[in-house]
This record gives C-alpha cells, structure tokens and sequence, in this order.
C-alpha cells in the first residue's frame, strides 16, 4: 500500500502563515552616533532631543520610512 504522507507532502506547497515583517539588522553603534550627531547639528545644536535624533538615526539607518 503506498504512503499517503509522501502524497501529502507533494500536494501541499510552501507555508502561507503571515510572519513578521522582515527587518534589517541593527546599525552599528557608531553609525548611529554619527548620523545623530549630524541630526543634531543640521537642527541647529539645540540641546534636548538627544533620543530624538537617535532614535531618528537608527530609522534612517535601516531604511524605515518616518
């Protein structure tokens, strides 16, 4: 008598569970520190929105929209 476990597995295609969507890795610290020293000073050096400007860094650094 054949398998129908082999039959099964030809039938069936690739897994259609939705997932997380794909995110790149993390920046390298000292990319982020840069970038938010260039937010930081194209803002005018005002004092204040350091996470701001990191957090705007690291957006920027892995391609996600604002």
């Amino acid at each position: 008598m054949p398998s129908t476990s082999k039959q099964a597995s030809k039938t069936r295609g690739p897994s259609k569970k939705p997932g997380r969507p794909k995110t790149r890795a993390a920046p390298a610290e000292d990319q982020v520190r840069s970038l938010a020293y260039q937010i930081f000073q194209a803002r005018g050096a005002t004092p204040g929105h350091e996470l701001e400007d990191w957090l705007q860094a690291e957006r920027e650094l892995r391609g996600e929209a604002q």
